[in-house]
């Protein structure tokens, strides 16, 4: 059941229309059906307190406490990306920010020397385009406008024969969410066929957490059926992963949205079992890899809370967990 539990969940929130959910090579082409209704539970208010952070860098392996996220959750070490993005940014000397009018004209440069040189039969063959070209149009990109020209020229670079690697995938969804512009990263990866853009794990959360708040549960829930798309651990294996989701579907406060919610409690209570307490840092500054365990413990603040409101009652093997990670200073307390 937790292995198709978000396929089961968007078939029968009947938000989500997903071609072939058990295929990563094939065209994917996701249809959101927006379509609101009235829940009969009541959960006052439970959402209001906004989420704000820092923007986040590009995700390392886990480690530490950190890695427990993972760990207990079953996930291979091959779905998260490694450190050596972190590892070059710490050695990298701080480079002057550009003006807004260089930035422009410095992405609109790569731009134009990219452009020619990509597809099968490339106008302009050398000098050839190199992999950190990509990286700095997402870098220099500071509207949805220019991050959408970027990923309209993914096809020309798979069809010069070329790929991207996971710390590129992992880029291009954080930009996204700190450019504002999620829908678009959850085209992207809804369509592998013609922008050949893989979806790792990190990559994964990440659209979850930029979707999970202030977008409509059906487009969050086409985002958790792209877990299964792409071989990820199921969502009900993932503590982050799970605890958004969660989060999202009791905010929504829909029949079938609590029927999902409801349907994780269990595999929610088991993750917590298997996974040892999680402290978050604390200080002005998030580092990078505490960024998954932010997210899981904000969204399972507001799961304990709509626990409470629909049943009457603390679940104490949430409330429990929580006060020993630190997240609150009492099991009696939210």
């Amino acid at each position: 059941m937790a292995s198709v539990l978000a396929r089961q969940a968007a078939g029968g929130l009947r938000y989500a229309r997903v071609a072939s959910l058990g295929c990563t090579r094939r065209a994917i082409h996701i249809t959101p059906v927006v379509q609101k209704r009235k829940g009969k539970v009541v959960i006052e208010d439970l959402f209001g307190e906004s989420f704000e952070e820092e923007p986040v860098k590009p995700t390392p392996s886990l480690k530490g406490k950190a890695a427990g996220v993972t760990q207990a959750s079953r996930i291979p070490a091959a779905s998260t990306s490694t450190g050596a993005t972190v590892t070059a940014q710490a050695q990298a000397p701080k480079r002057r920010k550009l003006s807004p009018e260089a930035r422009l004209a410095k992405f609109n440069q790569i731009r134009d020397f990219v452009t020619p040189r990509l597809g099968r039969k490339p106008a302009i063959k050398v000098p050839q385009v190199k992999k950190s070209a990509w990286i700095h149009l997402l870098q220099l990109a500071e509207t949805g406008e220019q991050l959408t020209q970027v990923a309209d020229m993914f096809p020309g670079w798979k069809e010069s024969g070329h790929q991207f690697d996971p710390e590129f995938s992992e880029l291009f969804v954080r930009r996204c969410e700190e450019i504002s512009c999620p829908l678009l990263a959850l085209k992207v990866y809804g369509d592998f066929a013609k922008y050949n853009l893989a979806l790792t794990l990190p990559g994964a959360r990440q659209l979850l957490h930029s979707l999970h708040v202030e977008h409509p549960i059906e487009t969050v829930m086409t985002a958790s059926a792209l877990y299964d798309v792409y071989g990820l651990p199921p969502i009900a294996k993932d503590l982050v992963s799970c605890s958004m989701l969660m989060s999202a579907c009791y905010k929504h406060n829909s029949k079938d949205s609590l029927k999902v919610a409801n349907a994780l409690v269990p595999h929610l209570e088991k993750l917590l079992k298997h996974t040892k307490p999680i402290e978050v840092s604390k200080g002005p500054t998030v580092n990078v890899l505490q960024k998954p365990v932010v997210w899981m413990k904000w969204a399972l603040k507001k799961v304990d809370k709509a626990l409470f409101a629909t049943t009457g009652q603390r679940a104490d093997w949430l409330s429990a967990w929580r006060a020993k990670s630190g997240h609150i200073p009492e099991p009696s307390k939210f």
